[in-house]
């Protein structure tokens, strides 16, 4: 039987916060106009982009498992405003898998299959982990790269569906961030609070894992190097943001965590907004 805390304590204002943002900023596939013509008419450009889109239905489905697993750990840990919040990040991460799989169909194609894209799953299989703060260290590099990815194609306009899609992505990328900001600079409050020399060491396996996550990413880019540039999606800056933006933010969240732990600093009080930077 599980047993919960039957009085949950509710206390993280800016978790809580978080979770009040994600409930009042909810939308669905029914919101768009599925009927706007479709501005895709090349062959050519329809099977480039899903190929591109491949892996952006594999880490929304990834994801979603990996959040919906998550939910009931933070549960356990009576980590319940977290708890909350994850349940409208899973809603996030449903809503992304249905509306790329309907994409699919507006542009009548099929997502890569897993023989001939194995570097889209593999990326995905290293992110996954029962620690709350290890995934959220792995999904710092995918969340990033979704976020620039998204920027992209909306700048892109290829098709005012898939620009509508990403405008909504983007708002929803930038919550997730913001919690991964308040989650992990947390956790360091308290790990620094108890113990600087086993905080340090969580910090560095953290870093650790960012940097095997990412060292998946480089065979997608290579694999789909060609269509991103014909489609008009900039390489070099998704590059750098794997390369410099998701490391500089899980550095900024042990930082604030220590910080604060020390007395040397306020918590952030709108990270979302940060996270939404690249």
């Amino acid at each position: 039987m599980n047993i919960y805390k039957v009085m949950p304590d509710l206390s993280n204002e800016r978790q809580m916060r978080l979770w009040y943002q994600g409930i009042r900023k909810q939308w669905s596939a029914a919101d768009l106009d599925w009927n706007a013509p479709r501005r895709i008419v090349s062959d050519k450009l329809r099977d480039q982009l899903g190929r591109v889109l491949t892996p952006v239905l594999t880490g929304e489905q990834s994801a979603l498992y990996s959040v919906s697993g998550l939910i009931p750990i933070l549960g356990h840990q009576s980590q319940v405003e977290a708890q909350f919040y994850l349940t409208t990040w899973a809603v996030d991460e449903a809503r992304h898998t249905e509306l790329f799989a309907r994409y699919f169909k507006r542009i009548d194609r099929e997502p890569l299959a897993i023989r001939r894209f194995p570097a889209g799953y593999l990326f995905q299989s290293r992110i996954a982990s029962k620690d709350p703060a290890e995934w959220l260290a792995g999904v710092l590099v995918s969340e990033s790269m979704a976020q620039v990815v998204s920027h992209e194609l909306k700048e892109c306009d290829l098709d005012p569906v898939l620009s509508d899609i990403c405008s909504g992505i983007l708002e929803d990328e930038a919550r997730h961030l913001g919690f991964n900001h308040i989650y992990i600079e947390d956790q360091f409050k308290a790990l620094y609070a108890d113990d600087v020399i086993a905080a340090e060491e969580k910090a560095d396996s953290l870093r650790k894992r960012v940097e095997y996550v990412m060292e998946g990413v480089p065979p997608i880019i290579n694999a789909l190097s060609e269509e991103m540039k014909d489609i008009g999606i900039d390489i070099e800056k998704i590059q750098y943001t794997l390369d410099q933006v998701a490391k500089d933010r899980l550095e900024k969240a042990i930082r604030g965590g220590r910080n604060q732990a020390l007395g040397k600093d306020k918590p952030i009080e709108e990270p979302e907004v940060e996270a939404a930077r690249l």
